[in-house]
């Protein structure tokens, strides 16, 4: 990050929450799309191919080892050149991956556009550039303002799936697929009129910068590399059990509707599951963010395994529609745990 003088000015703070909501937008159209709605296209996409449902899910595990994998190219990207552009081509390549979806005829076009175009652009938008964008403007209170942009996943998450599974009662899958393609370009004209990569260029000030740098790091406490971090056995615990925490979230989340849909409910009814989801995702959010501090964050992971346990439980020992709602929200809450 470029160093900023010691004082900020009030305009600098202000516009830094500007960045913030554009941040929060691009975090909620992303996730809400090529994430949470992924599960309400399952049923009709395996139905228009003539495949097993197992099969379209498949495209989900593509898009998330395609994003880890490209995601660093995207990075490599967003050290080198604008972000503001970067951010706005990204949307523009999801609405091309978006729009090929609608006109795909085969599962292996499905996979090729998750698994590379949907994976790279989704990387590069959100996580990568909105966090980093975030950031740039931030020089204290980061964490907040960083919560604050990634409360878009979750309004994302309550909005588009339904809204998604709603257009494709009249458009099909098709039609829904085109909807996400036209929001990606709405978004991306603000992106590129609100966003800019650094208070300097803006003639301002990063926010808090007159609180002063921060503090050095203290004698005896050196910094790790990365070849120490992975030789030690704590990282590798910590790394295994936040996977497959991940992991179990993911998978639930891609499958819950088609899931639901075995009980003869409508796809806006099944679509309801991602909306409970969403709802206690905010309310885990808000609450872990209070909690954390005092019970300490491994109790806060605790947690959030205990509560994805319990959904599985639910779920596979305990048959009706309604159970389901109960599984939904230890599931979208245990995410307010795993991201502290």
């Amino acid at each position: 990050m470029d160093s900023v003088a010691p004082k900020s000015g009030a305009g600098g703070s202000s516009y830094a929450w500007v960045i913030v909501f554009a941040a929060f937008l691009c975090f909620g159209v992303v996730f809400g799309t090529v994430l949470y709605s992924f599960t309400v296209f399952v049923n009709p996409v395996a139905e228009a191919f003539k495949v097993d449902k197992t099969k379209v899910v498949l495209a989900f595990t593509l898009l998330n080892v395609g994003s880890g994998i490209l995601g660093i190219g995207a990075g490599r990207l967003l050290q080198k050149f604008p972000i503001r552009w970067l951010l706005v081509g990204g949307l523009a390549l999801l609405a091309a991956g978006f729009f090929g979806l609608s006109l795909a005829t085969s599962i292996n076009q499905f996979y090729l556009l998750y698994g590379i175009v949907i994976a790279f652009s989704s990387a590069m938008v959100a996580p990568l550039g909105s966090s980093a964008i975030v950031s740039n403007w931030f020089a204290t209170n980061r964490g907040r303002a960083l919560t604050l942009a990634t409360l878009g996943t979750s309004v994302g998450q309550l909005i588009i799936p339904k809204a998604a599974a709603a257009i494709m009662e009249t458009g099909g899958w098709q039609g829904g697929y085109r909807a996400f393609a036209i929001l990606m370009l709405i978004v991306a004209v603000p992106i590129a009129f609100l966003v800019v990569d650094r208070p300097e260029h803006k003639g301002l000030k990063a926010y808090g910068a007159s609180d002063g740098p921060a503090p050095p790091v203290q004698a005896g406490h050196e910094l790790l590399s990365n070849g120490q971090i992975l030789g030690r056995p704590d990282f590798w615990v910590i790394a295994l059990a936040y996977l497959s925490t991940v992991i179990v979230y993911l998978g639930v989340t891609a499958t819950i509707v088609p899931y639901a849909r075995t009980f003869g409910v409508t796809p806006p009814q099944a679509a309801n599951m991602v909306l409970c989801m969403g709802i206690f995702g905010i309310i885990g959010k808000f609450c872990f963010a209070a909690w954390t501090d005092r019970m300490g964050l491994r109790n806060t992971f605790w947690i959030a395994i205990g509560m994805n346990l319990l959904a599985l439980v639910l779920l596979t020992t305990v048959q009706g529609y309604n159970i389901l709602f109960v599984a939904s929200a230890l599931v979208g809450g245990s995410a307010g745990a795993v991201l502290p």
